[in-house]
């Protein structure tokens, strides 16, 4: 994949973060589940919406992006009746179970049930109307919530140098997405945070000079195929993703002096790199902010996420 590819890429790929501490970010995934009271796709669908947006009140960003952790809910009804009208009526009475739980290990880290009562013109307005009790005000969700955040610490805690040698075997490999997505999973309130900072710059900067050294070579190429405008325009777009902190940015920038100098008299080619620049120096700002592990894992998830283990 070509780096600017994978980069822009990287701009779709977020995560459900959970706030454990004002400094702590934790990232979950709400899922979909195999079992319990079946209930229409729509009311599943809500469900998973409202949960994201629940959550989400209660500090907490994001959508379905892969996370080893999860949070889903499954129904058993209690009680489904028609009342005749006018207007005719859906009642309904139901438990709805929530998780959070480790996708890898197949454990719950944290359960709550919650009895719902909804009436409405629809078994769908009777379900969307019996989930409007379920909100970051609730106390018993906070309380579920808290719960599956200090789980999934602990789990950072007694597990983060395994996960730390997984990233330096990734990348020892060049497989540096790969080892991103490790070394960028340590929370920053695990213990290990201070230790995996220190490995994920250290891969970060093997992997802006690994491709840094692709696309100088590219560029080379394009230069030395044509030395005319055209080449120097496929050329300067090679150029201008290397990371100035790549070891190959020095020669990056010799050569497109050498290429400048080719075509010093070609206006619309100076233009051109001036936009180039402005809108190279506004992509990197954004990059740097986004989780390249993130859109590492994204790729890995997949279709459909088995969680029928789950009593």
């Amino acid at each position: 994949m070509k780096i600017r590819n994978f980069l822009l890429a990287i701009s779709a790929a977020t995560a459900l973060s959970i706030s454990a501490k004002s400094d702590c970010e934790l990232h979950i995934t709400v899922a979909h589940i195999e079992q319990g009271e079946e209930v229409p796709e729509q009311t599943e669908d809500y469900l998973l919406t409202r949960l994201t947006n629940v959550v989400t009140a209660s500090g907490v960003t994001g959508d379905d992006s892969y996370s080893q952790f999860f949070i889903t809910g499954k129904f058993n009804h209690i009680y489904q009746d028609v009342v005749p009208g006018p207007p005719m009526q859906n009642v309904l009475r139901t438990s709805l179970t929530l998780y959070i739980g480790d996708l890898n290990s197949k454990k719950v880290f944290s359960s709550a049930s919650f009895e719902l009562r909804g009436v409405g013109t629809s078994d769908q307005r009777a379900f969307i109307n019996a989930l409007s009790s379920i909100t970051a005000r609730n106390a018993e969700f906070n309380k579920f919530l808290e719960a599956g955040k200090t789980k999934i610490i602990a789990y950072f805690d007694a597990n983060y140098q395994q996960i730390l040698a997984q990233a330096k075997r990734a990348a020892a490999m060049n497989n540096y997405e790969e080892a991103l997505f490790h070394a960028t999973q340590i929370p920053s309130c695990s213990k290990g945070y201070a230790e995996a900072e220190q490995v994920t710059l250290t891969i970060f900067q093997e992997y802006i000079d690994y491709y840094g050294v692709q696309l100088l070579t590219a560029a080379q190429a394009a230069w030395a195929a044509g030395h005319d405008l055209d080449a120097a325009r496929k050329a300067l777009e090679l150029l201008l993703q290397i990371d100035p902190d790549s070891r190959a940015y020095p020669s990056a920038q010799k050569l497109l002096a050498e290429i400048k100098a080719s075509i010093k008299d070609d206006r619309d080619f100076e233009l051109r790199q001036k936009y180039y620049d402005a809108v190279d120096i506004e992509r990197r700002k954004i990059e740097a902010a986004r989780a390249i592990g993130v859109a590492f894992g994204n790729g890995q998830q997949p279709t459909t996420t088995y969680i029928n283990w789950i009593r």
